[in-house]
């Protein structure tokens, strides 16, 4: 960060500082990745225990992944 000051000093002392504006950097969150195998394993046991810890992974996952897309769509717009 780079501070540009402008001023003037006697007795008494004024000092002006501006920081440029810039945006932060966008930072997505990394999207977990699961094989075809797992997916399939994955979906059986949703199957057989709609209720389960798995179930509430697997759905906390999908809302990972359409956050993980919505921010790169938003970061590639960005950049234009």
């Amino acid at each position: 960060m780079t501070f540009t000051c402008t001023g003037w000093a006697f007795i008494a002392v004024q000092l002006t500082c501006t920081m440029p504006e810039t945006a932060p950097a966008v930072v997505c969150p990394p999207v977990r990745t699961w094989s075809q195998d797992f997916q399939k394993q994955v979906a059986a046991e949703m199957r057989a225990a709609p209720s389960s810890a798995l179930a509430a992974v697997a759905v906390q996952a999908i809302g990972d992944r359409d956050v993980a897309r919505a921010c790169s769509r938003q970061k590639k717009a960005g950049k234009r």
